[in-house]
C-alpha cells in the first residue's frame, strides 16, 4: 500500500543493523511503516482492531484512532473497511457506539454503552476523510455523530451544556477529560451551527484550568464529576471508574497542542500546568509511570512510551532541544522498531503514532482548514 525504498524496509525488519539506514526516514515514511506494522499486529481483515491486552476484545476506541490513523495517511482502503465494519457492528439505534465487542464465538456486544471519545474521535476522521476523498458523504456522516453525542451523550451546565463521558454517565454528570477535544469541536460546530459546541470548548478548559492549578500544578483524574454550574467534582465512593491520573488523562496534553497547532488557540498556545507537572515529575523519578495520584504520587512501577508520545508534541513546540533528546532517549528508532515489532504494546503503537504525527506537523497539515 505504502511503497517504501528498501532502506525504510531494512529499518523495520533489521532495525538493530540499520541505524544508519533509519536515520534517512522521512517522518511520513516512519509513520506509514509504523502504520504497516499496527495493521499485521492488531487489525482483522474484516476491520476490526484489537486489543492483546484486553483478551483480543475490541473497543470503540480502537475503531476511532485507526480511522484517524488511515484518513490522515490517506490510506482509504482501511479507511472504509474499517468505517464499515464499525457501524455495522458498534453502531446503536441513537447513532453512538457500543463501546465494548468480544470476536470470540462469532462476535457479540460485551457492553452496548458508549465512550463519547471514540464518537468525537470518528467524527473528526470522518471530517478530515471527507476532504482526504473527496466524499460528501463522509461530512453528512459526521454530523449525524456529532448531533448524537450532543443529543445523547451531553451534560446540562448552567444554560450551555458539556460532553459526558457516555450515554449512561447522566445520572451521576461523569466527564472525562482526555475526551475534551477543543479542536474537533470547531469543526463540529460548523456541522451543528448555534448547537452549543463553541460554548462547550469554553466550560472545558475551565474544568482543565480548576483541575491542573495550584502549586505544585496538580493533575486531572481520569475521569470525574461536573457540578450542574460547571465545576469538577469527585466521583462517588462506590464508582468503579478511575479518580487518578493514567493511561485516560495522558491524552489531556496532546489534545491541547493539537488546538494550538491547529486553530492557534491562545488558551492552548499558553503554558500549560499539567505538562510542566509532568516534566516535573520525569525530572525527579527519570520516568513516567503509568499511573499517579493526583497530587504526583507514582501508583506504578511501569512506564509507558504512550505517555511520552502524549507529551512530545508539546515539547516539541516549546523545549525543541529537550524534544530531540527525548527522540534519541525515549522514543528512538530502537525503541519505535521495538514497539512495531511487539504483538502486545496496542496503546504504546497508538499513541506513539500520534504524538509523532502531531509533533512532526503531520497531522495538522493533512487536516482540511475550516
Amino acid at each position: 500500500m505504502f511503497a517504501l525504498p528498501w532502506w525504510s524496509i531494512a529499518c523495520a525488519a533489521l532495525a538493530a543493523l540499520a541505524f544508519a539506514a533509519c536515520a534517512r526516514v522521512t517522518p511520513e515514511q516512519r509513520l506509514a511503516g509504523l502504520w504497516d506494522a499496527y495493521r499485521a499486529n492488531y487489525m482483522s481483515a474484516d476491520g476490526y482492531v484489537i486489543d492483546p491486552l484486553r483478551s483480543g476484545q475490541v473497543t470503540s476506541e480502537a475503531q476511532s484512532y485507526a480511522l484517524l490513523q488511515a484518513a490522515w495517511l490517506r490510506d482509504r482502503q482501511t479507511f472504509d473497511r474499517v468505517l464499515h465494519w464499525t457501524t455495522t457492528h458498534l453502531q446503536r439505534p441513537d447513532g453512538l457506539f457500543s463501546w465494548l465487542w468480544d470476536p470470540a464465538g462469532g462476535g457479540r456486544i460485551v457492553d452496548a454503552n458508549s465512550a463519547t471519545d471514540a464518537e468525537i474521535d470518528t467524527a473528526f476522521a470522518l471530517i478530515i476523510a471527507a476532504d482526504a476523498f473527496d466524499e460528501p458523504a463522509y461530512r453528512d456522516e459526521a454530523a449525524r455523530l456529532v448531533r448524537a453525542i450532543r443529543t445523547h451523550a451531553s451534560l446540562a451546565v448552567g444554560d450551555a451544556w458539556f460532553p459526558s463521558a457516555g450515554n449512561w454517565a447522566g445520572p451521576e454528570r461523569v466527564v472525562n477529560l482526555s475526551y475534551f477535544a477543543p479542536y474537533a469541536f470547531a469543526y463540529f460546530d460548523a456541522l451543528d451551527p448555534g448547537s452549543g459546541w463553541l460554548r462547550a470548548i469554553d466550560i472545558g478548559y475551565q474544568l482543565l484550568a480548576a483541575t491542573t492549578g495550584g502549586r505544585p500544578a496538580r493533575l486531572p483524574p481520569d475521569f470525574m464529576r461536573v457540578t450542574d454550574e460547571g465545576m469538577p467534582a469527585p466521583l462517588p465512593p462506590s464508582s468503579a471508574l478511575s479518580s487518578r491520573f493514567s493511561f485516560d488523562g495522558i491524552r489531556i496534553p496532546w489534545r491541547i497542542e493539537m488546538d494550538c497547532r491547529l486553530r492557534g488557540e491562545p488558551r492552548a498556545c499558553a503554558a500549560q500546568p499539567l505538562v510542566g507537572r509532568l516534566r516535573d515529575l520525569l525530572a525527579r523519578d527519570r520516568l513516567l509511570v503509568s499511573g499517579y495520584a493526583l497530587d504526583g504520587r507514582p501508583e506504578s512501577r511501569q512506564e509507558s512510551l504512550s505517555f511520552y508520545g502524549a507529551l512530545l508534541p508539546s515539547l516539541a513546540r516549546t523545549s525543541p532541544d529537550e524534544a530531540a533528546t527525548w527522540r534519541r532517549s525515549r522514543l528512538s528508532e530502537r525503541q519505535l522498531a521495538q514497539v512495531r515489532d511487539a504483538q502486545n504494546r496496542y496503546y504504546d503503537a497508538n499513541w506513539i503514532w500520534f504524538g509523532l504525527a502531531l509533533a512532526d506537523s503531520i497531522a495538522v497539515s493533512r487536516t482540511p482548514k475550516m
